[in-house]
């Protein structure tokens, strides 16, 4: 029962883009998920070089990279990678969802990667 209020909690404070990506990369699924031949972990997928970036952006958020097994911690993760690379400074001009998730698959290079057009892609379908 409590995980249900705690997940509950979790789910009315996701965007839209973020739940797409959770839903996307891990089909709304928790725990010790490894993606990419083990070279990404839980729900939402996270990179070490990615929750590396994340932690020296944003040293409050602490933890480990296993801890990235767990939503709550991905989301955290996410957003301070992405308050970091996915910036109006960074584009020169506002950020969309389409540029965070080229920016979530293929760093911070991936506005400029074609490569990273079609997950992008898949990101904005399940937004809708």
């Amino acid at each position: 029962m409590l995980s249900a209020i705690l997940l509950s909690f979790v789910l009315t404070d996701l965007t839209k883009y973020e739940d797409a990506t959770w839903l996307v990369e891990s089909s709304r699924k928790e725990g010790l998920i490894w993606g990419d031949q083990g070279r990404s972990l839980g729900p939402l997928q996270v990179g070490r070089a990615a929750h590396q970036d994340a932690l020296e952006f944003d040293p409050s958020i602490g933890g480990t990279y296993l801890d990235c097994q767990h939503l709550d911690y991905s989301i955290k993760i996410m957003r301070a990678y992405l308050a970091r690379y996915c910036t109006e400074r960074r584009l020169g001009r506002k950020p969309t969802d389409f540029d965070r998730a080229r920016i979530w698959v293929g760093g911070p290079r991936g506005p400029w990667r074609e490569s990273s057009i079609p997950y992008a892609n898949k990101i904005i379908g399940a937004i809708k």
